[in-house]
Order: C-alpha cells, then sequence, then structure tokens
C-alpha cells in the first residue's frame, strides 16, 4: 500500500516536471543582425507556435521568416510563454500540446 503511494506520488511529480520542461525550438530566420538582449527595440511582429508531446513536436511552422520585418538591420527575438499562453496550455497540456510566443524587436 505504501508502495503504491509513492509511485503516485513519483508519477505526479514526472508530470509536473515534463509538463515546466520542453525541448521547443524556434528557428530564426531573416537576413537581419540579431542583437543582444539588453538593446532595448520596438515590437514589430509576434507569432504564437504550437508544440505536441510538451515540446518535442512542432505543430505546424515555428520559423520567424514570415513575420521577419525585411528593412530590419538589427532584430532581437524574445520567446516567453504569455498570459494567454498559459490559459491555452491549462487546457490542452492534458493531451501534450503547449503554445509558446514569439516577439520580434527592431532595434536601431
Amino acid at each position: 500500500m505504501m508502495i503504491q503511494k509513492k509511485l503516485i506520488a513519483l508519477f505526479i511529480l514526472f508530470i509536473f516536471v515534463v509538463g515546466l520542461a520542453g525541448c521547443f525550438t524556434i528557428k530564426i530566420g531573416g537576413k537581419a543582425q540579431l542583437a543582444s538582449s539588453d538593446e532595448a527595440g520596438t515590437l514589430v511582429a509576434q507569432k504564437r507556435c504550437w508544440y505536441a508531446l510538451y515540446g518535442l513536436i512542432p505543430l505546424g511552422d515555428n520559423s520567424t521568416d514570415p513575420v521577419m520585418p525585411p528593412t530590419a538591420n538589427k532584430v532581437r527575438v524574445e520567446t516567453k510563454i504569455t498570459v494567454l499562453d498559459a490559459l491555452i496550455n491549462m487546457f490542452t497540456l492534458m493531451v501534450s500540446i503547449e503554445t509558446l510566443s514569439v516577439e520580434i524587436y527592431e532595434v536601431k
């Protein structure tokens, strides 16, 4: 009986850890040079990327090429889980689907 409780606790811990850690990949493309993270910029584009199996398999295009500004010389790319992503993930994590937002900032 005690072993079953420990196994259930370990299983719940495993699911929690897997749910928080993922292997999300974003393909950053375009001709612009990447800026450092401490350089300020103006938000020019956003994109939401979808993944299955906790970030292992991208569902659709996870590249920044379609949203990269063509006239930008220098850009900063941020990946984050926004409040909307967190709300979506609360329901879709049950079937191992997650979302992640990408924001592109033009740096002058």
